[in-house]
């Protein structure tokens, strides 16, 4: 009998999203439930259009269905404290995971944890800079001459196919906004069109740089976009995720059916983790979620993950009230508590009757190096610190690097002094405290579209 390695299991999540966009809970997004059009992607990953993103974690998934069973106990002449065979109870799904933070699936986690989510497309979605138009696909393979090269640096590419669209390949070689030459491939399934992004920022694209296998007929059109910026800000509701579980053993023994499908996933709790002062810390993310039983799913590969790009937990910049530099902030993390959960009637089935938003708490911890009593008083007499929390990277999108920042009303609660290597340093909890003023909220900017959020912004 052969033995199963975990390194074959994989995760895929998405926001649960209807043809219009509504939300749509317990419903994981399909290509197959829409004909054509670009709601057609939905199936499909972020950068074919779709909503899927492949993760990377960093142990095992604990991400499962769970089963009551419930053993009824008690005396009937026999000192067994059981005496009669069991009976299945509820079943639902719960479980997390804990992953080196990349925008790839922060997007749809922050929406899933803040439920209020936009999207600006940089330049406006209503005018992306337009470097080739309505090219007919006339040869296999096509090659494309851009009637303009992206400006600032450079910018993210959205090729667009349509016309009916056999399967086949995009490639593109050109210099990046780094300066270097790079080459990028890009996979689709035949569909009415195609949607398509490029994960590199490019700065030109060589001669002849951008070739189409596969398709011989349509039109090809190639639009040029700075980034995105994604706001989350707390809604009274918030979307549901569904997760695909690939390659587990407990699927099935055939090959097509070694995959779960969990949907109807409210996100219960999350925490952002980064420790700054270590030399070799990574802006870490870990989420525990709730929703219906498993079904099955006959995907059997995973995206290509080695394009996804970690953070260094380095990058975090803490500026104090009015943009004050405060750079002092040792390590910090914060986490949501959604109040998010299943809720369960009397409805004849196992399985939970829907989801249910409760109230959200925001809450982490501090270390901060002293050198003044000013944080010491801000906590002894209860006075706000509005923080702003700035998350840089070393990726770049041509005019500006991937980042995500957050407004921070917070009170410091529990607060201890203690040495950290010869240095005075201060430990405490900090909670956010509601402020119309300065309102709680993260922005994420980074080449993913709205689409892959769940915000449908193309």
């Amino acid at each position: 009998m052969a033995i199963e390695s975990t390194f074959n299991v994989g995760l895929k999540l998405a926001v649960e999203l209807t043809q219009a966009g509504a939300w749509n809970r317990g419903v994981a997004p399909s290509a197959g439930a829409y004909a054509t059009g670009l709601a057609a992607h939905l199936g499909k990953q972020w950068v074919e259009g779709g909503l899927w993103h492949t993760l990377v974690t960093e142990d095992l998934p604990t991400l499962q269905e769970q089963r009551a069973t419930i053993f009824p106990s008690g005396h009937a002449g026999d000192r067994r404290i059981n005496q009669q065979p069991p009976v299945q109870g509820r079943k639902w799904s719960e479980g997390g995971f804990s992953a080196p933070v990349i925008p790839d699936f922060l997007g749809p986690l922050l929406y899933a944890a803040m439920g209020g989510a936009s999207t600006d497309m940089v330049p406006q979605a209503s005018a992306p800079q337009l470097l080739r138009a309505n090219e007919p696909l006339n040869a296999n393979p096509k090659a494309l001459v851009l009637n303009n090269q992206p400006e600032s640096g450079g910018k993210i590419l959205q090729i667009q196919l349509s016309g009916g669209i056999p399967a086949g390949t995009i490639s593109i070689s050109g210099i990046d906004s780094y300066g270097n030459g790079a080459s990028e491939q890009i996979s689709f399934a035949s569909a009415q069109s195609v949607i398509a992004y490029t994960r590199t920022a490019w700065s030109s694209i060589a001669a002849s740089g951008i070739s189409i296998t596969g398709a011989s007929t349509g039109v090809v059109s190639v639009s040029a976009i700075k980034h995105w910026l994604h706001t989350f800000r707390v809604n009274s509701s918030a979307p549901t995720l569904a997760f695909e579980r690939l390659n587990d053993p407990t699927a099935g023994e055939a090959s097509a059916n070694l995959s779960f499908m969990h949907t109807g996933m409210v996100l219960t709790n999350m925490t952002l983790t980064a420790d700054s002062e270590a030399v070799d810390g990574i802006f870490m993310v870990s989420a525990d979620f709730e929703g219906e039983p498993t079904g099955s799913s006959a995907e059997t590969t995973l995206h290509a993950p080695s394009p996804l790009r970690i953070w260094p937990a380095w990058g975090l910049r803490i500026r104090r009230d009015n943009g004050t530099q405060w750079d002092v902030v040792q390590n910090a993390d914060m986490t949501i508590a959604t109040g998010n959960r299943n809720y369960r009637a009397a409805a004849g089935v196992q399985g939970p009757q829907g989801s249910f938003f409760g109230a959200t708490e925001y809450t982490g911890n501090i270390t901060i190096l002293l050198n003044d009593e000013l944080e010491y008083d801000k906590w002894k007499n209860a006075s706000e610190i509005q923080a702003h929390w700035l998350f840089t990277s070393p990726w770049s999108l041509g005019a500006s690097n991937m980042q995500l920042s957050a407004s921070v009303p917070m009170y410091l609660e529990d607060v201890s002094k203690a040495d950290s290597n010869g240095a005075w340093t201060l430990t405490g909890n900090y909670r956010v405290v509601r402020n119309d003023n300065f309102p709680f909220g993260f922005e994420l900017l980074c080449g993913i579209p709205g689409r892959g959020i769940g915000t449908g912004v193309l």
